[in-house]
């Protein structure tokens, strides 16, 4: 995926380097700013696995969003108010959250994630793998 190249020293007919670059550079990990201010970040359980795979959106820095924790939303990974059905009887609340950078982010869709809400690679677990009450095929 990612090319090859040959990188040379500029002196004449002094030994050349060849560097091969293999791998993509490790993505920067977002961290929600609000985590410390609202508590619903610090929740114990998690959701149903609403999808095992995460949700690229484009977030707007300083704008705040809510993502849903429950997985049980219309609207994954964003919150709908569907935990606000008394029936239903949903302890998990939403998880405020802001971005400082406008740009592409992943958001987490398996609501197994350690860093709320941003993907941090949970669904490739087998348990969120194997998962049987999966919302989405």
């Amino acid at each position: 995926m990612f090319a090859k190249r040959l990188v040379a020293i500029s002196k004449p007919y002094s030994q050349h380097t060849v560097t091969y670059v293999t791998k993509a550079p490790k993505p920067e990990i977002p961290r929600n700013p609000l985590r410390d201010v609202y508590s619903a970040s610090s929740q114990q359980t998690n959701g149903v696995v609403y999808d095992r795979k995460p949700f690229k959106v484009t977030l707007e820095a300083g704008k705040t969003y809510s993502w849903c924790l429950c997985g049980r939303s219309k609207n994954n990974p964003l919150c709908d108010g569907t935990h606000k059905d008394i029936y239903l009887k949903i302890t998990q609340r939403p998880v405020r959250f802001t971005v400082e950078k406008t740009k592409e982010y992943w958001l987490c869709n398996c609501k197994q994630t350690k860093n709320r809400p941003f993907c941090d690679g949970t669904h490739k677990s087998k348990e969120v793998q194997e998962a049987t009450n999966v919302k989405v095929g």
